[in-house]
């Protein structure tokens, strides 16, 4: 299924000027070495990763080579689990953010302005300093939807997901209402 929030961040965060590159190793039909391999060659100062419950420890380990791996890189986990459960991800993994609240968009916006310029950091973000754990308390859902972009799919490359049910070509979603 096309991610449409992940996509929705990448196109954000390309718009403000930040270099994207979007990585769907599971889209592309990739084994983990080929995507870890092309990730150690990419080297991001930012990797943020969507997780579920039932993957969830498999993404703190995933994690926590991307912090051996590739010293530097900025780490950032959100999803359901995450958002359910902040401080057991920031407990259980090296990363050094965690999302909570459903605007990861904004929220990943937000934490790749706090890397680069300092920027404050918004409600619902946790986060890592100097080995402490601190958060910025309870998300909000008060963003401007309607300051989104359209999302870039050549950029988060839309030709990748699909259901086999359409037999007439690729299709992907979109999102119809807005805020």
């Amino acid at each position: 299924i096309y991610p449409m929030v992940a996509a929705s961040a990448a196109t954000l965060l390309k718009t403000m000027g930040h270099d994207v590159y979007w990585d769907d190793g599971i889209a592309r039909q990739w084994t983990f070495e080929q995507w870890r391999d092309n990730l150690i060659r990419e080297k991001p100062d930012l990797i943020a990763i969507e997780t579920k419950t039932p993957v969830v420890k498999q993404h703190w380990a995933i994690a926590d080579g991307i912090k051996r791996e590739i010293p530097g890189t900025v780490v950032a986990l959100m999803g359901d689990h995450v958002t359910a459960m902040p401080e057991e991800t920031m407990r259980m993994s090296p990363c050094d953010f965690a999302l909570t609240g459903g605007d990861f968009d904004f929220l990943l916006a937000n934490i790749a302005n706090h890397v680069e310029f300092g920027d404050d950091l918004e409600p619902g973000i946790w986060s890592r300093s100097n080995g402490d754990i601190a958060n910025t308390g309870p998300f909000r859902l008060d963003h401007d939807l309607n300051t989104l972009p359209f999302i870039d799919r050549e950029l988060t490359m839309w030709n990748l997901y699909g259901e086999p049910l359409y037999k007439r070509g690729p299709f992907t979603y979109t999102m119809v209402g807005r805020d």
